[in-house]
């Protein structure tokens, strides 16, 4: 039997990371593609932006939410690559469905199918990476991964803006035994259909060992009540954790929901032109703040400050909390697209340690409903309120569309100043969980 080399094996845990970057985009493409067609969708289906809202965050964050922790318990005991592979596949089949829902309730549902698949990812993905790649390594690894959100955010808006000019200059497409669709349930079904290619490549990936030290193994069975029973017991690390990252998750989604109306609205352009605009600002940028922030850590790590992930995080909530307001109130186009640059790395900033920073505290037999469990938490409020409290003040506080400007502007009022009390709170126990956790000490 031929023994893999060191440094092919390195490579091969590369193009895996690159791998679960690519379905990490799929489903961040399925997921963002919405608001760039918040309008289309209002008038074909006559509903509000506070409907609006709930299918971006409510519709998605309940069955997110409440496949979290059995999918994270698979995750912690099955094969991963198997989990990982139904999950795409259902998440693009749904998002296609999207496509063809003929009312609110429809399309709530189909919304609803495409979280049940995306709920199978992320734990499945933090476990193996956590377990193929050395310590020193991981966060860069799932910086790698996690750089899949702002890349496929990116590409739902550029691709999702070509796709709505061209249909647009064409009148359309017209669809055997269907007949012609509206161009937002074209672009549903365009995103959707790739998915089911990288079903097969999952399939191909093979299951790494287990990192898991068999003393600990014995006494921690992989349940989501000995889960459970072990945040408890540390509850003023993940406690903090979870709450400060949860209200960065907030801030972030109610960004990513509303930014390309404030273009659209504020400054009348069109929804292809301002989709394949901040598209472009957010692959550049977005992948840039997600590895700085992972490259960031790692070197503080290295260098022995074992709150390190924390103090990074903290810096990220105050640019974030600067950036936002700088864009959503700009005084014109040229000024909006140079905040949006800044927005753009402030926004995926965070997402470089959320994960990372819960992995190098968490046991790797535990790692997976742990993650589910931040995960459940941090999307069901952050999917659910980040949108809606948008959505709320422009229509129940200023009554008018053309403000939501406004009201995205005020959010970081709401989360930014909460965000940094949790944090700053966070960084004894979690260098001491670390500590322990190098050590050995953390049974």
């Amino acid at each position: 039997m031929t023994k893999t080399s060191p440094r092919s094996a390195d490579a091969a845990a590369w193009c895996l990371a690159l791998l679960l970057m690519s379905a990490n985009t799929l489903s961040f493409i399925d997921r963002t593609v919405m608001a760039l067609l918040v309008d289309p969708i209002r008038s074909d289906l006559h509903i509000s932006d506070t409907q609006i809202s709930l299918l971006q965050g409510l519709a998605f964050a309940l069955f997110y939410a409440a496949f979290g922790l059995p999918l994270g318990q698979a995750a912690d005991r099955g094969n991963r690559p198997i989990l990982m592979s139904a999950g795409v596949g259902i998440w693009s089949v749904m998002t296609a469905g999207c496509g063809l829902a003929a009312n609110f309730w429809g399309l709530f549902l189909a919304r609803m199918g495409v979280a049940v698949g995306e709920a199978a990812l992320a734990p499945a993905a933090v476990s193996i990476l956590s377990d193929r790649f050395p310590q020193r390594l991981v966060a860069r690894a799932l910086a790698v991964f996690q750089s899949g959100i702002f890349i496929g955010s990116a590409l739902a808006l550029i691709c999702g803006g070509a796709l709505l000019g061209w249909l647009k200059s064409s009148n359309g497409l017209i669809f055997p035994g269907i007949g012609r669709l509206a161009d937002w349930r074209v672009v549903f079904i365009a995103v959707g259909a790739p998915g089911l290619v990288l079903v097969l490549a999952l399939l191909a990936v093979r299951e790494p060992r287990r990192r898991v030290d068999p003393d600990t193994a014995a006494r921690l069975r992989p349940t989501i009540s000995q889960a459970l029973r072990w945040i408890w017991r540390r509850r003023r690390l993940y406690g903090a954790h979870f709450t400060g990252f949860t209200l960065i998750t907030i801030l972030a989604y109610g960004a990513l929901a509303w930014t390309p109306t404030v273009m659209i609205r504020r400054f009348g352009v069109p929804p292809g032109a301002a989709g394949l605009d901040l598209g472009l600002i957010l692959l550049a940028a977005g992948p840039v703040g997600v590895f700085s922030s992972g490259w960031l850590i790692d070197r503080l790590l290295v260098k022995g400050l074992v709150e390190g992930p924390i103090l990074a995080a903290l810096a990220g909530v105050v640019l974030f909390a600067f950036a936002l307001p700088a864009y959503a109130l700009a005084p014109g186009v040229g000024a909006a697209m140079g905040a949006a640059t800044l927005l753009a790395f402030a926004q995926s900033y965070p997402y470089g340690i959320a994960s990372a920073s819960l992995a190098l505290v968490t046991p790797p037999e535990l790692r997976g409903q742990v993650t589910a469990l931040y995960l459940l938490i941090s999307n069901l409020l952050g999917l659910s309120l980040g949108p809606l409290l948008v959505a709320l003040m422009t229509e129940h506080v200023f009554h008018n569309d053309q403000c939501v400007g406004v009201s995205l502007a005020i959010l970081p009022c709401l989360t930014a100043p909460f965000a940094i009390a949790a944090l700053w709170s966070c960084r004894k126990p979690y260098a001491e969980a670390l500590q322990a956790i190098e050590t050995g000490r953390f049974g």
